[in-house]
């Protein structure tokens, strides 16, 4: 693969400036929760950050913003169409009901693989062991690949080994455009820093590294791409 360090992708241009054609984004952000019971939930570290600066900037630029966020504790922008979601289902459902009349999906929501096959509607008492079983979600992005057409998606992945190399089969296997990729490991924990290090890998196999950089630059990054992708392929 090709790859570059902090600089821009080959052919990248500043479209966003005297653009005249605006982008309609959906932002995801945030968890998602999948009820135990009436009071307990699984859910994950995602502190919906990396999708609200994505949002924010797409909105500095003039875009059109639909954001569906999971229980965070950040303030929505004010000039975004903004749908509060809590399961994965609720998720899946509220993008197939706006996906098609988006140009591209941000899937930034940190989407819970599994959720309880029952859910008891009385609180659990701990009186004994308890075996919860799990059933694994929907995959969402499998579930909008008919709604991709003349679209863009985005996708990320948090991986713990082998990033480049599993973040480009997730960008095979989901049939991607872009896909940023996240590690976690023991000297680089994403959640809840502002600074990350994060690699762009784009469908024509162009790397990106981005080392250190707070969220609000790598969404300033993303939305330079997206821009140059779209704007390429709607001259």
């Amino acid at each position: 693969m090709r790859q570059t360090r902090h600089g821009p992708y080959p052919g990248h241009a500043n479209y966003h400036k005297g653009s005249e054609r605006l982008i309609r984004i959906i932002v995801t952000a945030g968890p998602t929760e999948e009820s135990i019971d009436p009071v307990r939930f699984i859910s994950n570290r995602s502190t919906g950050h990396m999708g609200y600066r994505i949002a924010e900037e797409a909105l500095k630029r003039k875009h059109k913003v639909t954001l569906i966020s999971g229980p965070t504790a950040i303030m929505p922008p004010r000039a975004c169409n903004f749908i509060s979601i809590r399961t994965a289902d609720e998720l899946l459902g509220e993008l197939k009901k706006t996906i098609g009349r988006a140009d591209c999906l941000f899937m930034c929501a940190a989407v819970s693989d599994f959720k309880v096959s029952e859910i008891s509607n009385r609180k659990i008492k701990r009186t004994k062991p308890l075996n919860i079983k799990l059933i694994p979600n929907k995959d969402i992005l499998k579930e909008l690949e008919r709604y991709h057409k003349r679209k863009l998606f985005v996708g990320f992945s948090l991986e713990t080994e082998n990033l480049v190399r599993n973040s480009h089969a997730k960008l095979k296997t989901k049939k991607l455009d872009l896909i940023v990729a996240n590690s976690l490991t023991k000297s680089h924990n994403p959640f809840g820093n502002n600074k990350l290090d994060v690699t762009l890998i784009d469908k024509n196999r162009h790397v990106l590294k981005i080392r250190d950089r707070n969220k609000a630059f790598i969404a300033h990054v993303l939305l330079d791409k997206i821009e140059e992708m779209w704007y390429l392929n709607n001259k």
